[in-house]
């Protein structure tokens, strides 16, 4: 009895383990992507570890109205943004990809406004209107979805001021690169 009890408890770490390491390699086969069969999240390879570190600090690129700034904007979402999955290819946005392009409608809002010396509503309900509220309230709720519980410095009295140093992020490279991979796969 008690041999047959010590080989399940060795069997099923293995049977487990070996599941995981099956799936892993089986996770793109596993759906059709047509209607709604795919996965909610992006099933990329990652590498061993995913995890790399983020300073951060104030920069002197992506600025607000200039043609470096508006050309480094431009140039931060691969292609389209679009991702293409399954052997249809079919087209998916990614919430990062959403969340920069959102940024970018943003900051060209805030430059509109300043450089009219306008508020939002004396610019009227337009369509650049509509994108920015749509903007501002997605990206509310991205920072509520992901409430990341690091830490941030604060310093100064009787003001307080944040200080976040650094981060630990997923390696957006990877999203990138598989990115461009599906694009180059699927589109002419």
């Amino acid at each position: 009895m008690q041999v047959i009890l010590f080989l399940l408890l060795l069997l099923l770490p293995i049977k487990i383990g070996g599941g995981l390491w099956l799936r892993k390699l089986w996770i793109f086969d596993a759906f059709s992507y047509i209607g709604d069969d795919y996965p909610r999240n992006w099933p990329i390879k990652w590498p061993h570890d995913p995890r790399v570190s983020m300073p951060i600090h104030d920069t002197v690129r992506f600025q607000l109205e200039t043609e470096d700034g508006e050309a480094e904007w431009a140039a931060s979402i691969p292609g389209s943004g679009i991702v293409y999955l399954g052997e249809q290819c079919r087209p998916f946005s990614i919430s990062m990809f959403h969340q920069i392009r959102c940024l970018d409608i943003l900051r060209k809002s805030i430059s509109s406004v300043w450089s009219r010396n306008a508020t939002i509503d004396q610019l009227g309900q337009t369509r650049d209107y509509e994108l920015t509220k749509h903007c501002l309230n997605y990206m509310r709720q991205m920072v509520l979805c992901r409430a990341h519980p690091y830490l941030d410095p604060v310093l100064g009295f009787p003001q307080p001021n944040a200080h976040p140093d650094k981060d630990v992020c997923l390696d957006w490279s990877v999203v990138y690169r598989e990115a461009v991979a599906s694009q180059k796969r699927c589109v002419s």
